[in-house]
C-alpha cells in the first residue's frame, strides 16, 4: 500500500471497483497510480500526463505496475487528446471508463475547460463517475490549510458541461464528484 492518506481516501470516495477501467489525468508521478492499480486489481489505470519529466518519473517508479500490463501512461496534453487516440495508444476498447479523476490540476477552474470536459464525457462509460480532488493534507487533518480552488467557479463550468456535481470533504481534502 501506498503511504499517503490523501490517495485512499480518493479511492474510497470515488468507489473505485477491482473490475474498474480508471482514468488519471495529470498524475504527475505520485503514488496515486499505484493506490489505484492496487485498488483496480481486475481493470486498467490509464494515466494522462502531459510533463515528459513526469511520464519518465512515473514509468520508473510503477515499472512493475506497468509490466503487469494493468498501468499504462499516455504523454499528452488533455486540449489536445481525442478519445480515438487514448483508446489506439492504450489499447483499450470503446467501453470507456468508469471511473475519470484528477487530483490538484487546475485547469478545470482556472479556464473554462469545455474542450477537456467534452473529451471527458466522451471517455466516460455510462454511468461513470468523475471525481476532481483538491488539497495536499491528510483527510483528518483538524485545520484545512491547502488552497482550493473556488467551488462555484468550479461547480459553473461543471453543470455547464452537463455534469450532475455532488461536493464531499475530509480535513484538507475537498472532492468533487460528478456523474
Amino acid at each position: 500500500m501506498t503511504a499517503d492518506p490523501r490517495f485512499a481516501w480518493i479511492v474510497r470516495t470515488l468507489a473505485v471497483q477491482p473490475a474498474d477501467r480508471v482514468l488519471e489525468i495529470g498524475p504527475g508521478s505520485s503514488d496515486s497510480i499505484a493506490r489505484l492499480a492496487e485498488q483496480a486489481i481486475d481493470g486498467t489505470v490509464v494515466g494522462v500526463e502531459r510533463s515528459v519529466t513526469a511520464i519518465a518519473r512515473a514509468s520508473k517508479r510503477h515499472a512493475a505496475h506497468l509490466a503487469s500490463g494493468r498501468v499504462r501512461l499516455v504523454h499528452a496534453d488533455l486540449a489536445a487528446l481525442t478519445q480515438d487516440r487514448l483508446l489506439r495508444e492504450t489499447g483499450l476498447g470503446a467501453a470507456g471508463f468508469d471511473k475519470v479523476l484528477a487530483v490538484n490540476v487546475n485547469l478545470f477552474w482556472t479556464k473554462r475547460p469545455t474542450t477537456e470536459l467534452a473529451l471527458i464525457r466522451q471517455l466516460l462509460a455510462p454511468g461513470g463517475t468523475l471525481g476532481l480532488y483538491y488539497g495536499y493534507g491528510p483527510p483528518d487533518a483538524a485545520d484545512p490549510t491547502s488552497p482550493k480552488p473556488p467551488l462555484a467557479r468550479l461547480t459553473e463550468h461543471l453543470t455547464e458541461a452537463g455534469f450532475d456535481v455532488r461536493t464531499i470533504s475530509s480535513g484538507d481534502l475537498l472532492g468533487v464528484l460528478c456523474r
